[in-house]
C-alpha cells in the first residue's frame, strides 16, 4: 500500500498547469491596395487599436525633410505642458545664427526677421502651419542654448520614443548629412506629439493669424500647407476627413507628409515619405496629396472592425485522466480576439494552430488554461491565445486507484515484485526439501543405532 501511495503521488506532482498572459499581439499584419502608391515608404496606422493596415518600406532610412520639425514642436510643448498658456504670454527672438544657415537654400519662411519679438505659440502656429524654419531655429536657440544642443535634445528624446532608426542634425529638416528617419519612426514621434495639450488644434487649423511685432505693424495671416484640408485651396486633393499634420518637401527628400482622417467612428493616421515632385512631363504633381487620398478612400471602403475569434466558441477536446464521469473537457479561447480587418478577406482565412496540454489530471477547474492558439495570416502572427477549460470536472477515486493499480501491474517494480516473490518461493522450496532430506537422514541413523532392551519370560516383564 505505501508502494501505491508514493507512485500516486508523484504522478499528482508531474502535473503542472502553465499560467501566462490571455493574449499576446505578436505582430502587425498589413495589406495591398489595389493601385500604384507614388510614395517611397508609406505606413497606415488605425488609431483606435493600434493595428497597422498598409507597409510599404516603413523601417528604411530616408530623409524626412520638414518632418523633421514635429520633433521641434515637441520638445517646444513638453516645456509648457503644464502651463500651456504660457505659450502666448513668453516672446522670444534669434540672432543671425538662426538665419544665416537657411540663405539661399531655398527654405520656407514665415518672415519672421532677426531679433524679432515673437511669442512661442506664433512661432509653434508658423512651424507647423508654414513650415518656417526661422522660426525652427529660434525655438532651437532658446530652448536648447544653441543649434547644436537642441539638435541634441532632439536625439535624446527620438531615443526616449523608441525611433531607434533616426537621428536628427537640425531642428527645420533642411538635407544635412546625418539626419535620416523612417516612417515606422516618424509615425512614434506624432502619436505621442498628438498626446501633447495644443499640438492637433495647431495641426488642424487651415489658417492663423500671427500678432503685430516690433518688426511687423500689422497682424498677418498665414495658410497650412496641408492643402487637402482646404476646400477653397485645395482643389482636386481636397479630402474632407483629413485633419492636419505636416508637409515637407526637398530634392533630397522628394514630397513627404504626415496626415490623420477620421470617419464613421474610424480614425487613421498616414505616413508618406518620398513621394515624387513631378511627373513624366516635368509638371509639378503633389503626388504625396494623391497617395494620401487614394490610401485613406481604400481604408475606409475596406476595413472594418471585425471579431477574428468569439470567445464562446469551442475548440478542442483534451483528454483528462481520473475523471468522474467524463473523460475530456472543452476548451475555448480565454477571450475574444477582433481588430480591424478587410471586408474582402473571411476571418476563416486565418490559419489556427492549436496546442493542448498533455496529461491532464482531474481536477479540473473552468477557466483552467489547458492550451494555446496561435492565429496566423499570411505567414504573420495575428495573436496567441490562451485555450481555458470550459467546466469542471470533478476527480474519480475508483478511476485513479484502477489506473495506478494497472500502471504498477506493468511496470518494472510490479516485474521486481514478481520475480523477488519467485525467488522467495524457489529458495522457500529448497529450504524445506533439504530440511526434509536432513530430518529423514537423521531419523534413519537414530533408528540404526536404538536397541530394544531384552524381553523376561518368566517374569513376563522386561
Amino acid at each position: 500500500m505505501k508502494r501505491i501511495k508514493k507512485l500516486l503521488c508523484i504522478a499528482l506532482a508531474s502535473v503542472v498547469l502553465a499560467l501566462s498572459l490571455c493574449v499576446d499581439v505578436s505582430a502587425d499584419v498589413s495589406f495591398t491596395p489595389d493601385f500604384t502608391v507614388y510614395s517611397e515608404a508609406a505606413l497606415l496606422i488605425n488609431l483606435d487599436t493600434d493595428d497597422v493596415l498598409y507597409s510599404k518600406n516603413a523601417d528604411k532610412q530616408l530623409v524626412p525633410a520638414s518632418l523633421t520639425k514635429i520633433m521641434t514642436a515637441v520638445l517646444l510643448l513638453e516645456q509648457f505642458q503644464n502651463d500651456i498658456s504660457a505659450l502666448s504670454t513668453t516672446k522670444v527672438s534669434g540672432g543671425y545664427e538662426c538665419f544665416d544657415e537657411l540663405y539661399l537654400q531655398g527654405a520656407s519662411t514665415a518672415d519672421i526677421q532677426v531679433y524679432e519679438e515673437v511669442s512661442y505659440k506664433d512661432l509653434l502656429y508658423a512651424l507647423i502651419l508654414r513650415s518656417a524654419c526661422e522660426a525652427a531655429n529660434i525655438i532651437a536657440v532658446n530652448l536648447g542654448g544653441s543649434l547644436e544642443g537642441f539638435a541634441e535634445m532632439m536625439n535624446i528624446k527620438a531615443a526616449q520614443l523608441g525611433m531607434d532608426s533616426t537621428h536628427f542634425t537640425n531642428a527645420h529638416g533642411l538635407f544635412w548629412e546625418n539626419h535620416y528617419t523612417t516612417a515606422s519612426d516618424l509615425a512614434k514621434l506624432t502619436k505621442y506629439a498628438m498626446s501633447l495639450p495644443l499640438f492637433m488644434e495647431v495641426a488642424s487649423t487651415e489658417t492663423y493669424q500671427m500678432a503685430a511685432t516690433n518688426k511687423h505693424s500689422e497682424p498677418r495671416t498665414i495658410s497650412h500647407t496641408v492643402l487637402m484640408m482646404s476646400k477653397t485651396n485645395g482643389g482636386s486633393y481636397y479630402y474632407e476627413y483629413v485633419r492636419g499634420i505636416k508637409t515637407g518637401t526637398l530634392d533630397e527628400a522628394g514630397r513627404c507628409l504626415i496626415t490623420t482622417a477620421q470617419k464613421d467612428g474610424y480614425q487613421y493616421l498616414l505616413v508618406t515619405l518620398g513621394a515624387p515632385q513631378y511627373d513624366e512631363n516635368g509638371n509639378s504633381v503633389m503626388y504625396n496629396f494623391i497617395d494620401h487620398k487614394a490610401i485613406y478612400e481604400w481604408a475606409f471602403s475596406t476595413f472594418e472592425y471585425t471579431t477574428i475569434i468569439s470567445e464562446t466558441e469551442e475548440i478542442a477536446e483534451v483528454p483528462v485522466e481520473y475523471g468522474d464521469g467524463v473523460d475530456y473537457v472543452i476548451v475555448r479561447p480565454s477571450e475574444e480576439f477582433s481588430r480591424i480587418w478587410s471586408k474582402r478577406v473571411s476571418p476563416d482565412s486565418v490559419h489556427r494552430d492549436v496546442e493542448l496540454s498533455e496529461n491532464v489530471i482531474a481536477p479540473v477547474k473552468a477557466g483552467d488554461v489547458l492550451g494555446k492558439l496561435e492565429l496566423q495570416y499570411g505567414g504573420e502572427t495575428l495573436a496567441v491565445i490562451d485555450l481555458v477549460a470550459t467546466t469542471d470536472v470533478a476527480r474519480s477515486r475508483q478511476k485513479e486507484l484502477t489506473a495506478v493499480a494497472q500502471s504498477f501491474i506493468g511496470s518494472n517494480d510490479f516485474y521486481r515484485a514478481v520475480q523477488y516473490t519467485a525467488a522467495f518461493f524457489l529458495i522457500y522450496t529448497v529450504l524445506v526439501i533439504i530440511l526434509k532430506i536432513v530430518f529423514a537422514r537423521a531419523n534413519k541413523k537414530r533408528a540404526k543405532l536404538y536397541v530394544p532392551p531384552k524381553r523376561d519370560n518368566k517374569r513376563n516383564n522386561w
